[in-house]
């Protein structure tokens, strides 16, 4: 440890980075998995550390004295600056004249100031603050367990990322985000959906709650006329996000086709519940208590529909249906017209 050394201004030309530890700094800056190199490095590295007392009249280090204290300078936010070369003290021109100094050993410094939060390099582009308990982690060598704990989850989340990626492009085209048609499946098309459907269950057992590969899973089964595992994908996906008004009407339809009038109702209830004043919603829900023998509130809702938007011609559609029931002058729909 040197003490009550001198920094003078120095040139900043040629400046980051210039020693081992400051290329390791940069290398965590491109690649998380450098990480433990450089802690290792801040370990065993001597790091300049400001001092706030006046400078020592005589050059170069000064061993001190026996139990002697050196009073550290702290920023206004109370971590202590540390510094990887001297360079590094006068980034950006923040310190514009000499300043007194003293060096440590990564380790024996922070072992002597534990509890103490630090800033490395603050006046540079590649700053770094250590907040207590990772300095203490750091010295009890659990980081190291974090590191590859982290670099675990990354992996996984790029796989996850992989994997749900490639099920949604088997799906392109396939699968309809904007309505339900009837359309056949061709084997090849009936493959890249069994393929997607895989590809989904894979993501949920790497993440329960992922309603987002739940809600996709349910349309590839619902094009493949699985509609029973379909609803059971789109209802879990309803439990988890609360807002996303499509879920619930596209379980609707799923419970329509079940010929569960009781689910229908329920989602396509929640649906408009969710997005009060969407018309496609409304549709959803009148249709569904026309099915269900409520003819007053069917025409009630397709005329609130209607009201908000009188040019729509699928909820005009809708409404002729339900005010001819209602009329005497046609049948009630049947499930079977309704899914054509």
């Amino acid at each position: 440890m040197g003490i009550f050394d001198m920094f003078k201004k120095r040139t900043t030309d040629s400046t980051f980075p210039e020693n081992e530890l400051e290329r390791s700094l940069l290398d965590i800056a491109r690649s998380a998995s450098k990480q433990k190199e450089f802690f290792q490095k801040l370990l065993w590295s001597e790091l300049l550390v400001l001092e706030v007392v006046q400078p020592c009249t005589e050059e170069g280090n000064q061993p001190p004295e026996e139990n002697t204290m050196a009073q550290l300078m702290t920023l206004e936010e109370g971590q202590i600056p540390i510094f990887t070369s001297g360079n590094r003290v006068f980034d950006q021109g923040v310190i514009k004249e000499g300043v007194p100094y003293i060096t440590f050993r990564g380790q024996d410094l922070f072992e002597a100031t534990k509890g103490a939060r630090f800033v490395l390099n603050p006046y540079s582009d590649h700053a770094r603050e250590f907040p207590p308990e990772t300095i203490e982690a750091l010295l009890d060598g659990s980081i190291y367990e974090r590191i590859d704990e982290y670099e675990a989850e990354e992996r996984r989340v790029k796989e996850f990322i992989e994997i749900y990626e490639r099920a949604s492009k088997r799906q392109e085209k396939l699968i309809y985000l904007d309505g339900y048609k009837i359309k056949d499946v061709k084997p090849a098309e009936k493959l890249r959906l069994e393929e997607s459907i895989a590809d989904f269950k894979k993501c949920i057992e790497m993440v329960p709650d992922h309603w987002q590969s739940m809600v996709l899973m349910g349309k590839a089964l619902q094009r493949l006329e699985r509609h029973a595992e379909a609803l059971q994908q789109l209802e879990a996906a309803c439990k988890i996000e609360l807002e996303n008004h499509t879920i619930p009407m596209e379980a609707a339809t799923e419970a329509v086709h079940m010929k569960d009038m009781d689910k229908a109702l329920y989602y396509s209830a929640e649906s408009l519940k969710r997005a009060p004043n969407d018309i496609a919603a409304m549709g959803n829900h009148a249709m569904n208590l026309l099915l269900a023998h409520k003819d007053i509130d069917a025409q009630q809702t397709i005329e609130e529909a209607l009201r908000l938007q009188p040019d729509d011609s699928v909820n005009r559609h809708i409404g002729s249906i339900v005010n001819g029931v209602l009329s005497g002058v046609r049948e009630r729909p049947t499930f079977e017209e309704l899914m054509k």
